[in-house]
């Protein structure tokens, strides 16, 4: 799926076009790269300057986001298996979120005792 030029800069137009490039699964990581820097931006970060805590909050809104949609697939789940799978992953898309928050807490205060 060839990408327009140039991107749009709306969040949910660019979040439109990453599930269009991941679902069709015929992209290159020059596409991959360049789409992921236009959604960065648009959520107002600089990948070229990215702080510590932007790059925080960048994973932090992709896990949320992440999780939305797996929520959103549970509504639509056709069948009681398949919505027992979603709950499965949701439940550790969920830890592994807290996980991360862990690691990310505990290196914030390590960088801090470092001062």
């Amino acid at each position: 799926m060839p990408l327009p030029d140039p991107l749009p800069t709306d969040p949910d137009a660019l979040d439109a076009l990453y599930q269009q490039l991941i679902d069709g699964g015929d992209y290159s990581p020059e596409d991959f790269d360049r789409l992921l820097e236009a959604r960065l931006r648009a959520w107002g970060i600089d990948p070229q300057t990215m702080t510590a805590e932007q790059l925080i909050g960048a994973m932090q809104e992709s896990m949320n986001r992440m999780l939305m949609n797996l929520h959103l697939a549970m509504d639509s789940a056709p069948d009681g298996e398949s919505a027992a799978r979603l709950t499965e992953v949701i439940d550790m898309a969920q830890q592994l979120r807290a996980d991360i928050e862990k690691a990310l807490n505990a290196a914030h205060e390590e960088g801090s005792d470092g001062d």
